[in-house]
């Protein structure tokens, strides 16, 4: 199904049960395209989770392409997008 894609293996040990997730390490997987824009725009992980209502470890796993649920992807991405458009906005109408 994805062969040839490359992935990577992480065990995440809870007490006594050890649980393993498979991630794809692929450059076009949108949390590292959200961590591109982050740095972009200058902003810290610790200000973007404050803004977007969730822990600093949640948007550094998003932008590490680990599982995340939906719900902390989207606030994310929400409040990257809406900083990506106040700025975009203040350009134009700077050079106006």
């Amino acid at each position: 199904m994805l062969a040839g894609l490359p992935a990577r293996l992480y065990l995440y040990k809870r007490g006594r049960i050890m649980t393993a997730v498979l991630t794809f390490t692929r450059e076009s997987l949108l949390g590292s395209k959200a961590r591109k824009l982050r740095i972009s725009q200058h902003i810290s992980q610790q200000v973007l989770a404050d803004l977007a209502g969730v822990s600093r470890e949640a948007v550094n796993l998003f932008e590490h392409n680990m599982p995340l649920p939906l719900d902390n992807k989207r606030r994310i991405l929400r409040e990257l997008w809406a900083k990506k458009s106040r700025s975009d906005a203040q350009g134009i109408t700077s050079c106006v």
